[in-house]
């Protein structure tokens, strides 16, 4: 199974775009109808911030682990919590053979649980 995206200004007479998150959640629906296993959904946060694709990942019990951008905001029940760990410094290695430190950390919205 394949889905191809398309920008609109590539799109020939006939072909109806789609959004990358479409395609996402075509997908995701069409492995589901043939009884495919998937045991979690990891994504970058153009479809983390996608309400449409948390919505559809969520109606079907679908783990998913999402990134979005620090300015996005998060609902939780008044029960959850939001618990951020320390930086890590890593380094990143450009194509070119350069290298600069970066920083990362993992911040949780709710409740941790085993995958």
């Amino acid at each position: 199974m394949t889905r191809i995206f398309k920008a609109k200004k590539t799109l020939k007479e006939g072909d109806i775009y789609k959004t990358k998150i479409e395609l996402a959640e075509e997908m995701i629906l069409y492995l589901l109808e043939f009884d495919f296993s998937i045991k979690l959904v990891l994504a970058d946060s153009l479809y983390g911030e996608a309400s449409s694709l948390i919505k559809t990942l969520t109606e079907n019990n679908l783990d998913f682990i999402v990134s979005i951008r620090e300015n996005h905001g998060v609902w939780m029940p008044s029960s959850q919590t939001v618990r951020a760990n320390k930086w890590c410094k890593f380094k990143r290695v450009f194509s070119n053979g350069k290298n600069e430190d970066r920083y990362i950390r993992e911040i949780i919205y709710g409740q941790r649980k085993e995958i």
